[in-house]
This record gives structure tokens, sequence and C-alpha cells, in this order.
């Protein structure tokens, strides 16, 4: 096995390690959901986590009013206050 080939092989065997320790992180905010205030406002990937579903389906069930609708911050931010999704799960119409 020629030298170059012999380091890419080495170079892969390495990342290959690192992809398999590596965990998948847990924002803060779906770590401490049950410590938040009902007045605290949790994002879009909060939510994912949460309700274990896809960008598609939380805005489908914001839409059929499933799920309660964001507040809008900005043009690109939409946040949801902790108190409304924990009335939905609580509820169990999910």
């Amino acid at each position: 096995m020629n030298a170059k080939l012999q380091a890419v092989t080495l170079n892969n065997d390495k990342v290959a390690r690192k992809r398999k320790d590596a965990r998948p992180t847990v924002p803060d905010p779906l770590r401490n959901f049950d410590c938040l205030p009902g007045e605290a406002f949790v994002r879009l990937p909060v939510v994912l986590m949460l309700l274990g579903v896809s960008r598609s389906t939380v805005w489908r069930w914001c839409e059929s009013g499933a799920l309660p609708a964001p507040k809008k911050l900005g043009s690109r931010i939409c946040v949801w206050r902790v108190r409304d999704l924990r009335e939905v799960l609580k509820a169990g119409s999910l």
C-alpha cells in the first residue's frame, strides 16, 4: 500500500471513530423543560425534539390548530410559550 493511500485510510478510521463516539446534543431548554417558567419561550429545535416529529408536522399541526401558533420574534424566528406546550402535552391531543 502506498503512503498516500495508507494516510487516507488512517484518517478515515479516525473520522469514523469520532462519529461513533459523538452523541447528539440536547439543547438546555429541552433538558430543563420541567424547570422552565410557563412564560418562557422555546424555539423550533426544542419543539421538534420535545414532540419527536419533523418540521413539516409541527407546521401542519399549527395550521390545523392541534398545536398553538408560534409567536414571531422576527422574519425568521418563531417561539412557542412553554405553558402552551405543556397544556398540549398534558391533554395528549397530539
